[in-house]
């Protein structure tokens, strides 16, 4: 019953609507013939004609059937205004804390303005200084049940950038009749809402900035912060830099990316109904039916009772600043002022502060080019510039320095522990080390100014740039030892399961690719970290495109979906989060975040990468080798001796696998690949499939993805083209499905026959031509995926034998790529063939790693024992292990060789994810196969062996192979009863075993 109430006020506002629609065929159609001379601003969105160009208003000037309406201040419209236009104040119409003032009242002032609501009306003003005044009138005027209202496209900005015409003569228009037609539907009260709050198909969306949605009350609100779930889209964000609307992909993707979508109510509010009066707009330019306007807004209900009407703010949202606060800081601390204080700033005016602009490097290093010169550019006024290398120790490690040395540090920047200081940066990663760095080191007042001096010179104040010098103090603040992880205390404790340990560098850094800088050699990750993303630009995943912080639910709902949780206590996480990135910069901003947000069990560590995998020697002898990326003159980066993992999967650290990164997952192949180019190194994405590119491929691949079909790597028959179909014989032959092309790359013309295959792959001096023609050589990454997880296993090992040293396995194919959000392709990539497949050793005709295979006179040897180490694994299902089933058409024979052990066929999840080989292990140790042995893996033709033998390879056992042709040859083939040999050379067993 609850339910049926909260959408039964819908259900009538639709019969309404029908209804009042239905009554006003006449205006409809007037609409339609009055409006042919305006034309849209652009045309793909749902409701385009409700955005005006420039173009098409100037053409009607002068039109007495258009009531051009300018929204902008009074004084604004009396120094100049569009011809025609009549300056009419939104603010007239309501009234704060309450909203829209009587029916009677508005009808009797937009009369007098002689507006009615048949009228063809047009509304601007300046945009963003006018805080959505064009979008309050619209709003109020739809709501009124006026049919015919648009918005102009950019407003007055744009119009007179284009230097169109204007005047300064002030315009009226005859008084007349405002009738009302109300549409109920389109205005929302705070009951409503809170009725509706945490339904999945309700959305509120705060247009208001940063700081009034964390919980500063800049306009005398009665409680400070937004409402519960509310997604913030602050009102400047709607704009190009021209003042233009932003175009219909980039606000549907704004849209929907915050869970904003046509099929939910979505309500907007800010503090009194103006910026969110735009949003309503913009939701019926984007075709929204359900899209309303809370016009009474925070005003009202911040003013009402809390707990019916709660509110949400970050903790500690003192510590994170917006310009006019540092304005009104350097005006309150200003020589004989008698301006107020800043809010929430309890000091008296003698009270000391200090602005920091933070980069790395000093005046000189900025002299030479090396380092950011922002500051020298222009800055905030009495700023001192704070080079990062003041509180650390130096390159390469550019470790925080020890306490005794840190106090010193922060004393020679005239900071005592009670000095209140503000720091920014044009990197928000600066600016958040140097914040954290101070709170550590116990300075009490420590605020960040968001978005830097971009906000700043945004917001309207002049900066400056004179040279400011700190004055050297004595600094005897305590340290905070409860907010940083040091090396030892991570080693204690990262594996104890009370800890989670965030890692905010990038995937490849993560996943082990890179080490993420130009002066660290090592390379991984801490064992059983958490990817809680990157937490520096360009990735938006902590910041928004301006450089300011994100909406803190965001990034508390992007933690809870890595399990970086508080579902207990408000103030705590589940368990104490440890960030670390390479040297604390990143983790620095990611702990404020959680600073911000009050929770109490957060360190970060500070040494983050490099202290834990590098043990550093000073050593004036030592050069960088240009073997080893990262390696820097001077210093050994000695491996530290503690453990490291790599992969995407860290729930597999800890079992210790040697080649888990052989195992990759979209966002890897996005990261690595498709964004990071494999930092520079060559790389080929294929999708693998039996047979020439189909649906699979042609109706969307990963970007850049060839096809690669298995028959340009194995063949059963290889007969000339003019004998073909060949599938005489007995048994019968099978033709391969390659192009005259993909043969000739292989030096094999159309005349050409080779001996039968049995499906194993082309001979050597085949096969590396053919992967020559895939555009891969030895040092090409290569990352293999298809619907069939066993051919991507195939060409897989067939590369890794013939020698390309980093092949890599798309977990989920292209499922996994589209269920991470990206977008695929239906391009056909064209193949760039290289002109060897071993450039370190020209004309190579044999594979690298032909111990990779073997072949039925080496399996002969493992069955008569001449091989007692080898052991034989069946990978096919247990019914055609016992000989049960023989499922493929072209092999009728059913049974195993004698002595293999059945290794199973089931590797993959339901969600075509890997297995984790801790569990294929378990299972095969039950089955006596285990590491010591050398394991012989073997199927029907090779498929799904080369997936156990990938298992075999990733846990690091030292003898695996494959048997290239498996049971199809060893059955049917040379030496076996199929065929007749006497003595029959290649024995089966057909019997039903017990199952494991």
């Amino acid at each position: 019953m609850y339910k049926v109430q909260k959408h039964a006020r819908w259900l009538l506002l639709v019969v309404l609507a029908v209804f009042m629609l239905c009554g006003c065929g006449e205006d409809v159609d007037r609409k339609a013939t009055a409006s042919a001379s305006l034309e849209p601003a652009a045309s793909d969105f749902p409701n385009a004609y409700l955005l005006v160009s420039t173009d098409s208003l100037q053409s009607v000037l002068g039109s007495s059937e258009i009531i051009i309406v300018d929204a902008r201040s009074s004084d604004s419209y009396s120094t100049a205004h569009i011809p025609g236009a009549i300056s009419v104040q939104h603010s007239d119409y309501w009234t704060a804390g309450s909203g829209l003032k009587a029916l009677t009242t508005l009808e009797n002032q937009l009369g007098a303005a002689g507006i009615t609501s048949d009228a063809q009306i047009v509304i601007y003003d300046d945009t963003t200084a006018s805080w959505g005044a064009a979008g309050r009138l619209f709003w109020m005027l739809e709501y009124l049940g006026c049919n015919d209202v648009r918005i102009l496209n950019g407003g007055w900005d744009k119009w007179v950038a284009d230097g169109r015409p204007t005047q300064t003569t002030a315009q009226t228009l005859p008084a007349a009749v405002f009738t009302a037609e109300i549409r109920p539907w389109v205005k929302v009260d705070k009951a409503h809402i809170a009725n509706r709050l945490g339904d999945s198909d309700f959305v509120t969306v705060d247009t208001r900035t940063d700081e009034e949605y964390n919980g500063w009350t800049l306009y005398s609100e009665a409680r400070g912060g937004h409402l519960p779930g509310a997604v913030q889209l602050p009102y400047d964000w709607y704009y190009n830099t021209d003042k233009t609307v932003l175009d219909y992909s980039t606000l549907k993707q704004m849209l929907e990316t915050h869970g904003i979508t046509s099929d939910k109510e979505v309500v907007a509010y800010c503090t009194a109904g103006i910026r969110s009066g735009f949003f309503y707009f913009l939701g019926r330019l984007m075709g929204y039916e359900q899209i309303a306007n809370y016009d009474a807004s925070i005003w009202d209900w911040a003013a009402a009772d809390a707990t019916t009407y709660p509110m949400e703010s970050l903790a500690n949202y003192q510590d994170l600043v917006y310009p006019a606060w540092v304005k009104s800081l350097i005006d309150y601390h200003a020589t004989g002022s008698t301006s107020a204080s800043p809010a929430d700033y309890p000091y008296g005016r003698d009270h000391k502060y200090l602005i920091f602009e933070t980069q790395w490097g000093s005046f000189d290093d900025m002299a030479m080019g090396w380092a950011d010169n922002s500051y020298l550019l222009g800055h905030i006024p009495g700023a001192i510039h704070s080079n990062s290398d003041t509180y650390e120790n130096g390159f390469p490690r550019w470790f925080m320095l020890p306490d005794d040395e840190l106090k010193a540090a922060v004393g020679s920047m005239g900071i005592t522990a009670d000095t209140t200081v503000v720091v920014y940066s044009d990197s928000p990663i600066f600016a958040t080390r140097l914040w954290w760095i101070l709170k550590y080191a116990g300075v009490e007042d420590v605020r960040l100014l968001n978005g830097g001096f971009e906000a700043w010179a945004t917001a309207g104040y002049e900066g400056e740039m004179t040279i400011n010098e700190p004055v050297p103090t004595t600094y005897a603040g305590t340290v905070l030892p409860e907010i940083v992880a040091t090396t030892d205390y991570v080693a204690a404790n990262y594996d104890t399961g009370n800890t989670t340990l965030a890692d905010v560098r990038t995937y490849a850094e993560y996943t082990g690719e890179v080490s993420g800088y130009g002066y660290v050699a090592n390379k991984g990750r801490i064992p059983g970290a958490t990817y809680a993303f990157n937490a520096d630009n360009p990735d938006r995943d902590y910041l928004d495109a301006d450089g300011t912080v994100r909406s803190f639910p965001e990034v508390r709902d992007m933690w809870q979906g890595l399990g970086i949780e508080s579902t207990v206590v408000t103030d705590q996480f589940d368990k104490e989060v440890v960030f670390y990135c390479g040297s604390g910069y990143r983790s620095s901003l990611a702990y404020f975040y959680a600073y911000l947000m009050g929770y109490q069990n957060a360190r970060n560590y500070s040494d983050g990468w490099e202290g834990w995998s590098t043990s550093y020697v000073e050593d004036p002898t030592y050069q960088a080798s240009p073997d080893l990326p990262g390696s820097t003159d001077g210093w050994r980066q000695d491996p530290s001796g503690r453990p490291v993992s790599y992969g995407v999967h860290p729930e597999w650290d800890f079992d210790g696998y040697a080649n888990v990164n052989r195992l990759v997952d979209a966002k890897w192949v996005k990261d690595v690949l498709l964004e990071n180019n494999n930092f520079d190194k060559p790389y080929i994405i294929a999708e693998v499939g039996w047979g020439p590119a189909g649906e699979s491929y042609t109706n969307g691949h990963i970007p850049g993805a060839i096809h690669v079909n298995t028959d340009e790597i194995e063949y059963d028959c290889f007969n000339a083209r003019n004998d073909w179909p060949v599938d005489a014989g007995e048994p019968a032959c099978w033709d391969r499905s390659t192009t005259a092309e993909e043969d000739a790359a292989k030096g094999l013309g159309p005349d050409d026959s080779l001996p039968r295959n049995w499906w194993n792959i082309y001979p050597d001096q085949y096969l590396l031509p053919g992967i020559e023609y895939m555009g891969i050589d030895k040092n090409t990454t290569v990352v293999v995926y298809g619907n069939s997880t066993d051919a991507a296993a195939r060409l897989l090992w067939t590369l890794m034998y013939a020698g390309v040293e980093d092949v890599r396995f798309l977990e989920g194919g292209m499922n996994a790529w589209t269920n991470a959000g990206y977008d695929g392709s239906t391009a056909t990539v064209t193949r760039t063939p290289v002109a060897e497949f071993d450039p370190d050793s020209p004309g190579r005709t044999t594979a690298i790693h032909p111990e990779y295979k073997v072949d039925i006179p080496y399996v002969r040897g493992v069955v008569d024992g001449s091989r007692p180490d080898d052991l034989l694994v069946d990978i096919r299902t247990w019914d055609e292990y016992v000989g049960l089933t023989a499922p493929y058409s072209y092999i009728p024979t059913s049974g195993r060789i004698p002595g293999a052990a059945w290794g199973s066929d089931e590797f993959v999840n339901s969600d075509n994810s890997l297995k984790a080989p801790s569990e294929i292990e378990a299972f095969w140790n039950t089955q006596g196969i285990t590491s010591d042995k050398q394991l012989d893996f073997y199927c029907g033709t090779a498929w799904r062996s080369s997936l156990a033998w990938l298992y075999g390879y990733m846990m690091g056992y030292s003898k695996v192979t494959n048997f290239d042709s498996s049971w199809f040859e060893w059955s049917m083939g040379e030496g076996s009863a199929y065929v007749g040999a006497n003595p029959v050379l290649n024995p089966i067993v057909d019997d039903n075993p017990a199952s494991p």
